[in-house]
């Protein structure tokens, strides 16, 4: 009468999921995610990502991110580094210093920042817990340290 019913198993996408920041959605501190991630809310903080960033049009990422790849559509301030490509579409704005093998600035995107494209990816290093940062120390720039050559 009551048939066992078999459980099916969730196969996560090659490589990892993709984990989303929906709009109104506000995230602050370090975020390090296996898979791919898409903001379209506001992320505050470090954003370390093994495959894809995505910036919607309405996500906002102030942010040191150390990412495969990023395409953002939005609002970033903060530095990227990127073992692959980055790209702004039309409508993005980025202020921020750029690291990567390939660099796309589409027509109607704004850049506000220094761009080095090479191999390699930087790490960035999360704040250790009671550490002071450079930023509350007075240096100003609130600069990361970069694990990496």
């Amino acid at each position: 009468m009551f048939k066992k019913q078999e459980h099916e198993e969730v196969q996560t996408p090659k490589g990892g999921a993709t984990t989303v920041i929906a709009g109104g959605t506000h995230f602050n501190g370090v975020l390090r995610v296996s898979g791919s991630v898409r903001v379209d809310g506001e992320v505050e903080g470090q954003l370390e990502v093994s495959e894809t960033l995505t910036v919607g049009s309405n996500g906002v990422l102030k942010a040191e991110v150390a990412a495969d790849s990023a395409v953002i559509a939005g609002r970033v301030k903060g530095r990227i580094w990127a073992k692959g490509k980055v790209a702004l579409e039309r409508g993005a704005r980025l202020e921020g210093d750029v690291h990567a093998k390939t660099f796309k600035i589409e027509d109607g995107a704004f850049f506000q920042g220094n761009c080095t494209m090479g191999e390699g990816r930087k790490e960035v290093a999360p704040a250790k817990p009671g550490a002071v940062t450079p930023k509350q120390a007075g240096s100003g720039d609130g600069v990361l340290k970069v694990i990496g050559d």
